[in-house]
């Protein structure tokens, strides 16, 4: 029999809107669900039991009214905890935002309050989401291994089933590194879709808020709750009615070059073929190109978020250094020393390969780029290098983002959708569209998703013991 916790954003949406489940039953099903995998899993910062309950009620007590507020009516959800919550911390985690309690919802979570949205807590992430650190989240899938990037405890906390969907921010791939590793879906839209106020920024150029999910539907839900009036009707209305059904002809591309200069593991590159094989069987034409300029992304974006870094952290950092990570605090010094004319320079590359991408699309009627998410499945924790530079490698950090910079950088949408599974670990294919195309990306994630078996591997329900880890 399925619990309340198991079921999806939309599936429980449907029976909370036609009375068949109370919101307050999801609720207390999610939490019974967090208390029994927490002691595993460590993905939340910060559980708002009581305050989610209220909202709960209250939920319940619109419905018998006939009140339906939006898509995420009654729907618990975490929130990464770079984002603010009213009358919640934001600790970033980091000694030196200790005891920080936000005064007033960032702009994101005021737009999922008034959609409906129970919001259940604060999820873990990477000191300020740099990167940098251990926190004591875990991979569901395996102990020892990576959990993800900086929206770390959003990942997690969705592939246990401890929350229906999450929030996290992507500067670099912290939203579609983690989807990948953990079996789910993850989008970073495309730049200004989503109102980004009241976030503990690295760079507000760089950095997008995006959902994480376990399908591409309940993914296109949780968008159209997070957007406001004047976003959804740029989206042509809500993206959950736009994705499902055939998908038009389309033309995807890959750049297996590039695959080579990203260091994708063999076993890797064997899964998304046969991907890219499904994709073909519905219809996509799959097409060969070269875009060398790709390489570009890291480097530039390295310099605009590390340099944006700097004002966001500099008083704080003079006034308190040791309260930061050393890791963290190397990443900010090294932002300060980035000259002008380099900053220029990697704003110029931005809109070069803006413009180089839209050019390569536009002539050969691309309308999705594909490629593995991550180079590698996680590696072990341990041996991880947080590195942001230099070769990439099956345990880098560097590996990563250079697979996923781009998207940022240019602003397009990217989601990464899991494709299959190599020596027992989630592989996640990456599909980037063009800006505002948000819906087109999703439809073909949708269409694959619906084409295989991997939605139904997640979420984790039967977490390995924390002594298999090696």
């Amino acid at each position: 029999m399925t619990e309340p916790w198991e079921l999806g954003i939309a599936e429980a949406a449907a029976l909370i809107r036609t009375r068949r489940l109370s919101a307050v039953e999801l609720l207390d099903s999610v939490l019974e669900r967090l208390r029994s995998t927490e002691e595993y899993a460590h993905a939340w910062a910060h559980v708002d039991a009581e305050g989610a309950t209220a909202a709960a009620r209250a939920a319940d007590a619109q419905t018998s009214n006939g009140r339906i507020p939006g898509p995420l009516h009654g729907i618990p959800l975490g929130i990464k905890d770079v984002i603010d919550v009213r009358g919640l911390p934001t600790e970033g985690g980091s000694a030196a935002l200790k005891g920080n309690v936000a005064t007033a919802d960032a702009g994101v979570v005021r737009r999922l309050r008034r959609n409906g949205a129970v919001i259940l807590g604060k999820t873990v992430t990477y000191e300020f989401a740099f990167g940098q650190g251990s926190p004591p989240t875990r991979n569901p899938w395996a102990p020892g291994r990576y959990a993800g990037g900086s929206s770390i405890g959003s990942g997690v906390a969705v592939a246990v089933g401890s929350a229906p969907g999450a929030l996290g921010t992507d500067t670099g791939g912290s939203v579609r590194n983690p989807a990948a590793v953990n079996g789910l879906v993850g989008l970073k839209p495309t730049r200004s879709l989503v109102d980004g106020s009241g976030v503990l920024n690295i760079s507000h150029t760089l950095d997008h808020i995006g959902p994480i999910t376990r399908s591409v539907v309940d993914c296109a839900v949780l968008l159209d709750g997070m957007l406001d009036d004047a976003a959804a009707v740029r989206m042509g209305g809500p993206l959950a009615g736009q994705i499902q059904g055939p998908v038009e002809p389309i033309r995807v591309a890959v750049d297996r070059a590039m695959w080579s200069q990203w260091g994708v593991a063999p076993e890797v590159r064997s899964v998304l073929e046969g991907a890219l094989a499904v994709l073909g069987g519905l219809g996509a034409e799959v097409i060969d190109v070269s875009i060398p300029e790709l390489a570009m992304a890291l480097p530039a974006s390295l310099a605009i978020s590390l340099s944006e870094a700097v004002s966001h952290h500099q008083q704080r950092l003079r006034r308190d250094p040791q309260a930061y990570l050393q890791g963290t605090r190397i990443m900010i010094e090294t932002g300060a020393l980035i000259s002008a004319e380099d900053i220029r320079l990697a704003r110029d590359v931005r809109g070069y390969l803006r413009e180089s991408l839209s050019g390569v699309m536009d002539s050969r009627g691309i309308d999705i780029l594909v490629s593995p998410t991550l180079p590698a499945i996680a590696p072990l924790a341990s041996a991880m290098s947080q590195e942001l530079t230099g070769d990439a490698s099956q345990d880098s950090l560097a590996g990563a983002l250079k697979m996923l910079s781009c998207a940022n950088l240019t602003g397009m949408p990217a989601a990464s959708v899991p494709c299959g599974f190599t020596s027992g670990q989630p592989v996640g294919m990456h599909l980037m569209g063009r800006e505002f195309d948000d819906a087109r990306v999703l439809a073909v994630a949708h269409a694959y998703e619906d084409a295989t078996s991997w939605r139904g591997q997640v979420p984790v329900k039967e977490l390995p013991s924390p002594a298999s880890a090696r």
